[in-house]
């Protein structure tokens, strides 16, 4: 990214020691056009503290910066 990410909250969801966290980013790449997407988090809590996280996010949008934006090795193989 060629900015900071700036994080826009939807949601979110607390029940015991599960926070979930709906929410969105949006960031310029380095080509000069945004990225934007939207992620969900899973988190466990332990005494105030996260102490494990899933995230799911939308692949497409990545995918999308990935075949936009030069990365460097193997990491581009699986993209066709």
């Amino acid at each position: 990214m060629s900015v900071r990410i700036v994080p826009s909250i939807r949601s979110i969801y607390a029940e015991g020691d599960t926070v979930i966290a709906l929410w969105d980013r949006t960031a310029k790449a380095k080509d000069g056009k945004p990225y934007t997407n939207t992620y969900s988090w899973y988190m466990t809590m332990k005494n105030g503290r996260i102490v494990k996280v899933v995230a799911f996010f939308d692949t497409i949008e990545l995918i999308d910066l990935w075949k936009r934006i030069s990365v460097s090795g193997n990491n581009k193989q699986w993209i066709n």
